[in-house]
């Protein structure tokens, strides 16, 4: 099934890295300008890969080729020669893409809160962090709303009503990052009803229910190709 912007969010990868030819690039570039939707979304990605390009290259401890040969039953290892390391390339769909900003969110923020000394998780002079907006009309959701899970469970009707026009590779990326946050917002309620008075972990668990409405919202117009 095919989607107004699929032309454009086909071809992010090679926008982002550069690789678009001159016509295609000026193409890409003339649909950015009219279409604010797609140039929130290719801000948000560029933060993602730029942020994902200075992770560092992990080596082994210690030279594993000895046991492997051993293995395989090699009779003498073969030479590499060795090249430098090139440029990551990062290709993935537009769900992955926006799913990984969502966790690198709720990842961010759970690793802020556990790094923090115990005493000032509890204090009452924590600075109240203000959640981030949802775009258009976002619903204002607080710890307990029943809006919210009226919300959510309508959403989610649409979105299992339509589940059949997405392809398997997207249902597993989506129900997977929609896990992650429900576990999250999960951590954040058992935390509030220990320390219920923590501003911090009230602003962070209507985050993370703010990103579910939005991830939930983006799914479901891929099923209505709206």
């Amino acid at each position: 099934m095919s989607h107004p912007h699929d032309h454009v969010t086909e071809q992010l990868s090679e926008y982002l890295d550069g690789e678009l030819p001159v016509s295609a690039r000026e193409s890409v570039d003339a649909h950015l300008s009219g279409c604010a939707e797609c140039r929130r979304l290719i801000e948000d990605l560029g933060s993602i890969v730029a942020a994902a390009t200075t992770l560092p290259d992990t080596l082994p401890d210690r030279d594993l080729w000895a046991g492997v040969a051993q293995r395989i039953g090699a009779t003498r290892a073969t030479v590499t020669p060795f090249t430098p390391p090139v440029r990551r390339r990062f290709s993935f769909s537009v769900l992955q893409l926006a799913a990984a900003g969502i966790l690198l969110m709720l990842m961010s923020g759970g690793l802020v809160y556990l790094a923090r000394p115990h005493d000032d998780r509890g204090a009452s002079g924590v600075t109240r962090a203000e959640p981030s907006a949802a775009a258009g009309d976002a619903l204002t959701v607080s710890v307990a709303n029943a809006q919210y899970d009226g919300a959510v469970a309508d959403l989610e009707r649409r979105l299992k009503a339509g589940r059949g026009e997405l392809d398997p590779e997207t249902v597993r990326v989506l129900e997977q990052n929609l896990g992650a946050i429900d576990t999250a917002i999960e951590q954040c309620r058992r935390a509030l009803e220990a320390d219920p008075a923590n501003a911090y972990l009230t602003n962070h668990l209507v985050s993370a229910r703010q990103r579910k409405i939005a991830l939930l919202r983006r799914a479901t117009a891929l099923t209505t190709g709206s």
